[in-house]
């Protein structure tokens, strides 16, 4: 986004000042998303959860050329039908619920909420990367995705499994540099900490809130991936991500 001397503003997060109607596609909300991406997920469900309907674009994870009419080029990114764009997982989520039955509270509002909100993109987010990516066989097996979606080359499906998962490879041993044990453990002591605010069966209570849609979808990610395990065997967590996978259908 350009500013009136000419020079490019930094992208920021939240609700953008200029509409893009054109972005959404055949009239629904739409988001630009990675297959697998965590922070996509938390979106996906909280849509699903409210049965809104909505179209799905797959980006490139290398070339991003489907991101290339947006300053942000991190997934995900939503446009609502009126052309109204968020960036950012966590203010797309607050952005859905407002405008689709005000269930939780908004950023600012409920502090515990706020905590587990950013827990998920701070912590939990992070810890899951490092046991994803952990060598380059488990990174190439989180990757393999990309090798399905018609709508790219072959060619670029090959380098985007391939090279995306030197690549992956790379930012799982940054990610797990982060944290003081080794990436399975540090990810168990992420959920025990998560599951002492998992009260009433949600996050929210006996509703869920941003912080169950949030952490849900990061979760969401490792279904079928390296160190999925982890969670499957973990006495809260495990009961409280069925109860939100029923809720969102995923």
């Amino acid at each position: 986004m350009a500013r009136k001397d000419g020079s490019e503003s930094e992208a920021f997060g939240g609700v953008q000042p200029n509409k893009v109607p054109e972005k959404a596609i055949d009239g629904k909300p739409t988001i630009y998303t990675y297959a697998t991406c965590p922070f996509s997920l938390k979106v996906k469900s909280l849509l699903k959860s409210r049965g809104i309907e909505f179209s799905n674009v797959e980006v490139d994870p290398m070339k991003k050329t489907e991101l290339q009419w947006s300053d942000w080029k991190k997934v995900p990114v939503f446009v609502d039908i009126d052309g109204t764009h968020v960036n950012d997982s966590n203010d797309i989520l607050h952005y859905i619920d407002e405008n689709n039955g005000n269930k939780f509270p908004r950023d600012g509002e409920d502090a515990e909420q706020d905590k587990w909100m950013n827990f998920s993109n701070e912590i939990l987010g992070k810890s899951i990367v490092a046991v994803i990516y952990k060598n380059y066989r488990t990174s190439l097996h989180a990757l393999d995705y990309v090798t399905k979606v018609d709508k790219f080359s072959l060619k670029d499906r090959i380098v985007s499994k391939w090279l995306g998962a030197v690549v992956m490879r790379m930012i799982g041993r940054s990610r797990a540099k982060m944290f003081d044990q080794p990436p399975r453990t540090n990810l168990q002591t992420q959920l025990d900490s998560m599951s002492s605010a998992i009260k009433g069966g949600f996050f929210g209570g006996d509703d869920p809130n941003g912080a169950d849609f949030a952490n849900y979808g990061i979760l969401r990610s490792m279904q079928g991936l390296n160190g999925f395990d982890i969670v499957e065997s973990h006495g809260v967590v495990w009961p409280w991500y069925n109860r939100m996978q029923i809720l969102s259908d995923m």
